[in-house]
């Protein structure tokens, strides 16, 4: 059984009162065959605001595979505070503010780390990926 990723926006403001939705089929890389691996939802609570937390280690999932990250911020601190993704050697990716959350194809060959901005904040992640 194969998974699909739905994202819908639907928003007055952007779409003049439509929807706009894509979907796809989570597919191991080259072939018609449903990736079968997913590690799970893993919330993370930072008592005090944390560097580098590792999310995906550089090696731990063979290059030129499909492999996609799902991180949400969960945290309903202040609506400045943030969970700053990176990859590599601290390559910004981007802040997800309260709520905020990302879907990004990984390849493998770059450690992926997040950073709580605050004390008390949350996150959760999870990993679709083939072997």
């Amino acid at each position: 059984m194969a998974t699909t990723a739905t994202f819908t926006l639907s928003t007055p403001d952007f779409t003049g009162g439509g929807s706009f939705s894509v979907t796809t089929t989570l597919l191991k890389a080259g072939t018609s065959t449903g990736i079968d691996q997913f590690t799970g939802i893993a919330r993370v609570y930072k008592a005090a605001a944390t560097a580098d937390i590792s999310l995906v280690a550089n090696g731990d999932y063979t290059d030129d595979k499909s492999h996609r990250l799902y991180v949400k911020n969960t945290s309903t601190t202040e609506p400045d505070t943030y969970v700053l993704m990176e990859v590599g050697s601290n390559e910004p990716i981007g802040r997800l503010f309260p709520g905020d959350w990302m879907y990004i194809p990984v390849d493998g060959t770059e450690d992926i780390k997040a950073t709580t901005s605050a004390v008390g904040m949350s996150f959760e992640w999870g990993l679709f990926h083939e072997g």
